[in-house]
């Protein structure tokens, strides 16, 4: 799951939406620094990476990549998963997907000062990237500007072309996947 699954669950347990994309930033277990409520939704984050990594519906999804791109399958599926959710956001959510994109934005940017500079989003900057799950070109850019982060961004962009193959799949399955994440979402201390 990416940045619009983890602000979307987070939502629906009534997290934090700032501690749902820190999670991604974060590291350790040190979360003093934090308002109890923005602590409890990265842990919650790690949670919901925990679940996902080790759901059948994932581990079978993964399976279905080649071999060699397969080590870069668990990257390109959380990029995935938020575009089919984007997709047929309708589906999950009564609120517009731009509604929900901009509150999205709006909570993570009023927490920006918690991020590591220079990652301090800004609300515009996180609008469009939510709303940039919604297209192919969005999907692309994502893809490219993680993988521009890897030492060897190559073998990532080799593996990632091609993935409007696994979206059908990816359609299936994610109803049962974002019900078994949300409720354990719900059921979180």
């Amino acid at each position: 799951m990416n940045y619009l699954a983890h602000l979307y669950l987070a939502d629906r347990a009534g997290a934090d939406l700032a501690g749902a994309v820190l999670g991604d930033f974060v590291r350790g277990p040190d979360m003093t620094r934090f308002a109890p409520a923005v602590a409890h939704s990265i842990r919650l984050h790690r949670r919901i990476d925990t679940l996902t990594d080790q759901h059948p519906l994932v581990l079978g999804a993964m399976s279905r990549f080649e071999a060699g791109p397969r080590r870069y399958a668990p990257i390109i599926l959380d990029v995935l998963w938020d575009y089919v959710l984007a997709t047929d956001w309708p589906r999950y959510s009564g609120e517009s997907y731009a509604a929900f994109c901009s509150r999205g934005a709006r909570a993570v940017a009023a927490s920006g000062s918690l991020f590591e500079w220079p990652r301090r989003p800004t609300r515009s900057g996180f609008t469009a990237l939510l709303r940039g799950y919604a297209t192919e070109g969005g999907i692309d850019f994502a893809l490219r500007r993680i993988a521009a982060r890897l030492k060897k961004p190559e073998p990532m962009i080799v593996a990632s072309q091609g993935w409007q193959a696994h979206v059908p799949a990816l359609q299936q399955d994610l109803p049962l996947l974002l019900h078994d994440l949300e409720t354990a979402a719900r059921a979180f201390e």
